[in-house]
């Protein structure tokens, strides 16, 4: 389009290509080629790593191909539409994907802002806000550094990072974002050949592996479960994310079994009560003064939590970055560890790495009960770990509504007394577990890669450790715990205990579950709540059961996952690299490592993104990829004409949408790639004199702009006229277009006059920008709000509503371009919030008070 002065490609998706292009630089020759499957957190920070090493390590021309069909930068596991009852469990200053100084790594620092210093420059008004949508902006605007952040708005901070991330990489390093899914690779004479869902085969150079935390294919047990509710007529959800429980099939009042109570669970009870409209009030007592009350909806099931441990995981510690203890490990030190390594160079965890644990936790906390002395560490496991099931087997096994108020009585103190020695007016000590266990995870994480470990010991390790962190440490905000005590006080939560045994009866055709002190209950829905077990073969994600067939070796140190030395490279059943393959993530033997971090902590997943960043370029120097991929090129796809508030909102959302979008705009490149994460310059090869014929173009420039356009590039396309006449050279450009094309036309049907061999349409100018975003509802939602379309013919009609159902909206037909006078300013519908049987009935008034005055 040669009157736009710059073209850019949001990072999105089309249903049938899904393959965007970002390029920095000029034209590429032949250059090393980096596949990378995943596109969420950790691939953003090792994007970031390798942009801020490849000035030292390049030294030439490099192509990076990310695959993943969920929103760039945010990935599978966060999205800017999640519930705002869905919270971090983490304070808003305690999140960052920078490096920092103190981060002690190879490469260059690359400073940038926590997800509170993010959230205070867009109020300051130093950074564009990421959404137009006011709840999400206002939950922006009040953010503090002490604030339990939504989960959606941390994936807009993960979308605004990577965008930055884009926009900062060097000339030489060309990105290619394909929305689609890895099915399968191929070994090649250099590299590999990696196969996509939509047929496209892209070469690499080198392979790299990001997969995040995955769905799974039931297990032989969960699937007897799955066949026992089918076959009764009873609920059973798998274990997944809260996005993969169907809360609609759990009705007002039925007995509802939760197995699990971590933090999934947490997000479970929050959807099933606050979100059916249940409200908490602050209900004091001098000795809680935090202490709330719940006044049901009535649309709440009833509850009945238990889980392996019995309670859920411990709170967050208020100010836990108040300094406690030690400020370094004594105990836990390499030359500790080197000592106690075996004639192999190898370590056992159990005998002489858990005892050094013992003495950290022992020097910062010196008063804690660990149960008495011991050489073996186990103590410390016990104690920490599972701190309610010894209560149980002391007194023995209990029935009936005495097992069940003993039960009550146990989990409801526990949980009260952790929170208030955790946010109570002296959390010292707690403050100096939390520290000294943090600083203990780092120190494994650096000092003792899997293969430094004795084969005995590989099954508790680290999985036995991070189960114990996480419980202590990952815990919710404290302000859960509370809402948890008072739904149990209001009736709708009961607790199981722990070691919950659950089975299915087949002859009362119900789930039935009891805990280690008897407390037991029977119920038709059972919801595992925690997130399925990270193993290639059993992975829904194809690419990585593949990936399991040919690579994961037996290892019982990473049972199912890919077996992956301390650099990341993907080793083969004998245990030796397999040349051009990394992986890294949940489904590898990697020490449990997060995509993003707290400021200042010389955070152990920035070491690694760095030296594996590093790693890869050093590779690439030496590789060069013979050609293109074939097949990539992208097919239909969704054009965007001005980059103005109404057109960035529509772009971020069909971003999110899974949508492949083209945005025209004159803005600055890199002004652009921060305003809609994903959006640079196509390269020239890329762009094309015209428009591809079938695809949906949408005009959010001004109105008179239109009528600059060449008719000629818009041939063939479906044309949405989301302009608005405003102002005198709107006014002036009406009154020239009907001089030319008929007095009596609408603004709609002046744009269809001129873009003559374009097909017309009107929609998505009589909704704000600012209620884009806010909106949007997945299709069946009872508040799901409708838009209008006028158009001349019924392909027309379909094309733009399966766009706007994409898009999160209803469509509501206006039957002609003529009628669109009633979604322009001052027409019936403009502006409105209305469901698609109001917009109806709104559109047929205006229809009969037209016919009345004529």
């Amino acid at each position: 389009m040669d009157r736009i002065s710059e073209s850019f490609v949001v990072a999105s998706e089309d249903v049938s290509s899904g393959h965007i292009t970002t390029q920095t630089g000029g034209p590429m020759g032949n250059s090393a080629r980096i596949v990378i499957i995943g596109a969420g957190p950790r691939p953003s920070g090792l994007l970031e790593r390798l942009g801020a090493n490849a000035e030292e390590l390049a030294g030439h021309r490099l192509r990076i191909d990310l695959v993943d069909p969920h929103t760039p930068g945010a990935g599978r596991i966060w999205s800017a539409h999640e519930s705002p009852l869905l919270l971090m469990n983490s304070r808003a200053k305690d999140v960052t994907m920078f490096t920092d100084e103190a981060s002690r790594i190879d490469g260059p620092v690359r400073p940038g802002p926590s997800l509170a210093e993010w959230a205070k420059a867009i109020r300051d008004g130093d950074i564009e806000a990421p959404t137009a949508g006011t709840e999400r902006l206002a939950e922006i605007h009040a953010l503090t550094d002490e604030s339990f952040p939504s989960r959606r708005v941390q994936a807009l901070y993960l979308e605004w990072v990577f965008g930055r991330v884009l926009s900062g990489l060097p000339e030489d390093i060309e990105v290619h974002i394909h929305r689609r899914t890895a099915v399968d690779l191929r070994a090649r004479s250099q590299g590999w050949q990696v196969d996509l869902d939509d047929g496209t085969e892209l070469p690499a150079d080198l392979l790299l592996v990001t997969v995040g935390h995955a769905d799974a294919e039931p297990t032989p047990a969960q699937q007897q479960l799955a066949d026992f509710a089918a076959q009764h007529g009873d609920v059973y959800s798998p274990p997944s994310h809260h996005d993969g429980v169907d809360l609609s099939a759990l009705a007002p009042g039925e007995d509802v079994i939760l197995r699990g109570m971590g933090l999934g669970a947490v997000d479970l009870v929050a959807l099933l009560t606050e979100g059916r409209g249940g409200t908490y009030s602050p209900a004091p007592l001098p000795e809680d003064p935090d202490r709330l009350e719940y006044e049901p909806s009535g649309q709440e099931p009833v509850l009945w939590l238990g889980s392996r441990r019995g309670t859920p995981f411990r709170s967050k510690v208020r100010g836990e970055d108040v300094p406690a203890g030690p400020s370094e490990l004594v105990h836990l030190t390499p030359e500790a560890l080197t000592a106690a390594e075996d004639e192999h160079g190898e370590v056992d965890f159990e005998n002489s790495v858990l005892p050094l644990i013992a003495a950290e936790i022992r020097e910062a906390v010196p008063d804690l009960d660990l149960g008495g002395p011991s050489d073996s560490g186990w103590d410390l496991v016990s104690a920490l770990d599972d701190p309610l099931v010894g209560l149980f087997s002391a007194e023995g096994r209990r029935s009936g509504e005495e097992a069940l108020r003993r039960t009550r009585d146990v989990v409801v103190s526990h949980i009260a007394d952790d929170l208030r020695e955790r946010t109570g007016e002296d959390p010292q000590r707690a403050r100096a577990l939390f520290q000294v266990l943090l600083r203990i995870t780092g120190g494994l994480a650096r000092q003792l890669p899997a293969e430094r470990l004795s084969p005995a010991s590989r099954g508790s390790y680290p999985g036995l450790w991070h189960s114990l962190f996480s419980f202590v440490c990952s815990g919710p905000p404290p302000h859960r715990l509370q809402q948890i005590l008072a739904l149990e006080r209001a009736g709708l939560v009961h607790f199981l205990g722990p070691r919950l045994q659950v089975r299915a009866d087949e002859s009362t055709g119900r789930f039935s579950a009891e805990g280690a002190g008897g407390a037991r209950v029977e119920a038709r829905a059972l919801v595992d709540a925690f997130l399925p077990s990270p193993t290639v073969e059993g992975s829904a994600n194809r690419f990585l059961r593949v990936l399991g067939e040919r690579f994961a070796a037996p290892d019982p140190h990473a049972p199912g996952r890919l077996r992956t030395d301390a650099d990341g490279r993907v080793l083969d059943a004998e245990g030796a690299p397999v040349a051009g393959l990394w992986a890294v993530g949940p489904a590898t033997s990697e020490f449990p490592l997060g995509a993003f971090a707290r400021p200042r902590t010389d955070a152990p997943v920035f070491r690694r993104n760095d030296a594996l960043a590093r790693r890869l370029l050093a590779t690439a120097e030496n590789r060069v990829s013979p050609g293109p991929a074939q097949s990539d090129r992208p097919a239909q796809e969704l054009e965007i004409v001005g980059a103005g508030k109404i057109g960035t909102a529509i772009a971020r959302q069909a971003v999110r949408s899974g949508l492949h979008v083209h945005v025209h705009s004159s803005r600055d490149p890199r002004s652009l790639r921060a305003r809609i994460p994903g959006a640079v310059a196509p390269s020239a090869a890329a762009r094309s004199a015209a428009a591809t014929p079938g695809e949906i173009v949408v005009l959010t420039m001004p109105f008179h702009a239109v009528f600059d356009l060449d008719p000629a590039e818009f041939e063939g396309t479906v044309v949405i006229d989301a302009t608005n006449p405003w102002g005198e050279q709107d006014v002036a450009a009406i009154e020239s277009a009907r001089e030319r094309y008929g007095a009596e036309l609408s603004s709609s049907e002046l744009v269809a006059a001129h873009l003559r061999s374009s097909r017309v349409a009107k929609a998505l100018n009589h909704i704000g920008y600012h209620d884009l975003e806010d909106h949007t509802r997945p299709a069946g939602a009872e508040d799901r709000r409708a838009l209008a379309v006028a158009c001349d013919d019924e392909p027309t009609a379909a094309a733009v509503g399966d766009l706007l159902d994409r898009l999160g909206f209803d469509a509501v037909l206006v039957d002609g371009l003529a009628q669109a006078r009633h979604l322009e300013p001052d027409g019936a519908v403009f502006g409105s919030v209305a469901s698609r049987e109001v917009l109806t009935a709104a559109l047929e008034a205006a229809d009969a008070a037209v016919l009345t005055a004529a």
